[in-house]
């Protein structure tokens, strides 16, 4: 899997890297520590706004250009930790990129420092805010006026899920079981799909192929 560059080759990934190749190194090598201990953390910002005017006054860049740089690097974290790539991993995949040398050890020498609690810390966490708590089904199918025989048959899907992070504040705000219950059924969302028969087939073999590689790594 991590023989293809998993970071891709965006024009403004490859932008990001360019100013990144730019910066003082022992620098940078400080605001990836940063960086790298804010991944999992949602709706946390890793600079205060002050830190982030002086670090764009001391780079001699725009906010968006730094904007752009941590954004860059949360992402080549987060695909780390996604892969659960070792450190000398990290480093056959940057080759794969633009970024320098001197840059590239400086994500090595982050993660191999800090791969450990980064990735204890999200196997505690949700992937994604919503998560799949009921599924339901029924067959959808228009009658012909004048034969009454089936047609344009299809099946429609609706899942529901709950939105982790509300319910776990709730949870700990909210004493009342019976307040818990109804905070957690606004925090439901719904969606409803339709397939017809060939797309139906095409998403089973989907999910099959899903069910598959969660199995290799059981």
């Amino acid at each position: 899997m991590t023989d293809n560059n998993i970071f891709g080759n965006t024009k403004r990934f490859n932008d990001s890297i360019e100013l990144i190749n730019k910066l003082e190194t022992p620098r940078f090598q400080k605001i990836l520590t940063r960086v790298v201990n804010k991944i999992g953390h949602k709706n946390e910002r890793i600079f205060t706004e002050s830190e982030e005017n002086i670090l764009q006054n001391l780079f001699k860049i725009t906010s968006l250009e730094f904007k752009g740089i941590l954004e860059c690097c949360s992402f080549i974290f987060e695909q780390t930790a996604y892969y659960s790539l070792s450190p000398n991993n990290l480093v056959n995949q940057l080759k794969k990129t633009m970024l320098n040398d001197d840059k590239t050890s400086c994500f090595q020498s982050v993660w191999e420092d800090n791969s450990e609690p980064v990735l204890n810390f999200l196997r505690t966490q949700s992937i994604a805010p919503l998560q799949l708590n009921e599924i339901g089904w029924r067959l959808h199918y228009q009658m012909s006026s004048s034969t009454a025989i089936k047609r344009n048959a299809s099946a429609i899907m609706e899942l529901n899920f709950n939105d982790n992070n509300n319910n776990n504040n709730n949870n700990n705000n909210n004493n009342n079981n019976n307040n818990n219950k109804n905070n957690n059924n606004n925090n439901n969302d719904k969606m409803i799909l339709e397939f017809n028969k060939e797309q139906l087939l095409e998403f089973y073999n989907k999910l099959e192929s899903i069910q598959e590689k969660l199995d290799t790594l059981a």
